[in-house]
């Protein structure tokens, strides 16, 4: 008895997608490499000698027997079943392995006789157990599974993939069944869960590329000798791989070492960014409680398979100490305590701050009265910087200037007394 008309059918096994998977395909898992592509099948059916002109498509449960069996009005059904897989999309140049999962229904005997073939058909379009579909090249044996429960046996079909990539067809069909042998013989007999047939494609894999853009804080500062700091902070690497059809989840690793001594390798925290080719890896270095030196980092990529080669290191340094001495701060516009008042609310004056003989200072902070409201870098290391400057409000006040250093250490404060007019 027919359950499905060969136009829905059709329907059924023409869904494809644009895109470089395939539809039921699901992308390789981020924590254990699976294959390529999981792919479900799109068409199965089962035909029955008992019914020699009918079929039963989509069979309900997704059960579908194979092989003899009598029923309790003491028929004899014969029965073979049929699949398609959409295999549009798929790189057969890289094309390594192929199987077929062909899993028993739930509870059944796993250690009764087993004896199934799998082999390749032309297209399935309305056949049935008088007129099946024709035969393609030879029968592959189905392997069983080592494990009892669930029992999911294979089949290997790389040459059949192959040679309908070969050719640009878009489905694979096959036809499962018990060969001639024993397929009269009711022990050899079993039911299928077409709900979790699959076919598996693993492809020949490519290493990562080494990464190319080392960043620091962000993805889009370039990673410099010179980058400095007392405080924890995030560094990023790009991920690329020449895998891209389709494409390896990648995922970073990355590592760091004092220049002192550079066999003490220690792993850097990697964020949980994964991903395709063209995003960012990241890693997070715990800045505050590394001692005060010179250290290099690296990262490389790992696509589930393999490693890629690491990236040229990147150097930073960690400074916990702060300039020696306060900044010096001078002014012709505003002379520090002046006797009677001078200038007057938002009057510019002129300022001239220097690093006091502290040869790391790169920068001044500055603001009224203890709060930090500007910066302004020094014209060289140790050096100076000249600011134009204006009080907010009248009276006494001060104007309060901290030196930095490369990593951000402010020195201690320098108050630069002020009586405004």
């Amino acid at each position: 008895m027919r359950v499905a008309t060969p136009r829905w059918i059709a329907a059924v096994a023409l869904l494809t997608t644009a895109a470089s998977t395939v539809v039921g395909a699901v992308p390789a898992s981020a924590d254990i490499a699976g294959p390529h592509y999981d792919v479900e099948s799109s068409f199965n059916a089962y035909t029955d000698s008992a019914s020699p002109d009918d079929t039963t498509y989509f069979p309900s449960g997704g059960l579908a027997p194979v092989g003899t069996s009598v029923d309790e009005n003491g028929v004899t059904h014969t029965s073979r079943a049929y699949a398609g897989f959409d295999i549009s999309g798929m790189n057969d140049s890289r094309l390594q392995r192929a199987v077929v999962t062909l899993p028993d229904e739930l509870g059944a005997d796993c250690t009764a006789a087993r004896d199934l073939t799998v082999r390749r058909t032309a297209a399935f379009d309305g056949n049935d157990w008088a007129d099946p579909p024709a035969t393609q090249g030879a029968a592959v044996a189905v392997t069983p599974s080592d494990a009892c429960q669930p029992v999911t046996p294979t089949a290997d079909v790389t040459t059949m993939l192959d040679r309908a990539l070969t050719k640009h067809e878009t489905e694979l069909w096959i036809e499962i069944r018990v060969p001639q042998r024993h397929e009269a013989t009711k022990r050899f007999a079993r039911t299928l869960s077409f709900n979790d047939v699959r076919l598996q494609v693993t492809l020949t894999n490519q290493a990562p590329d080494k990464p190319a853009k080392l960043g620091v804080n962000t993805s889009d500062q370039p990673c410099t000798d010179n980058f400095a700091t007392n405080s924890d902070f995030d560094v990023f690497a790009n991920m690329s791989d020449r895998d891209r059809n389709p494409g390896d989840v990648l995922t970073p690793e990355m590592e760091m070492w004092p220049t002192s001594d550079a066999s003490a390798v220690t792993p850097v925290d990697t964020g949980i960014q994964s991903g395709f080719d063209g995003l960012f890896g990241s890693g997070y270095i715990h800045g505050k409680t590394l001692p005060d030196g010179r250290y290099g980092w690296h990262a490389r990529t790992y696509d589930q398979r393999a490693y890629g080669p690491w990236s040229d290191p990147c150097y930073f340094t960690i400074d916990h100490v702060a300039p020696a001495t306060a900044p010096t701060v001078a002014s012709p516009d505003y002379p520090e305590n002046s006797p009677t008042p001078i200038g007057g609310t938002f009057d510019y004056g002129t300022f001239l701050f220097t690093a006091n003989g502290s040869a790391d200072v790169v920068a001044f902070a500055y603001g009224m009265d203890g709060f930090q409201s500007a910066r302004v870098d020094a014209d060289q290391p140790g050096g100076a910087a000249v600011v134009s400057w204006y009080p907010t409000s009248s009276g006494h006040h001060s104007l309060t200037v901290w030196s930095v250093d490369a990593a951000g250490n402010r020195s201690q404060p320098r108050n630069y007394a002020l009586n405004v007019a």
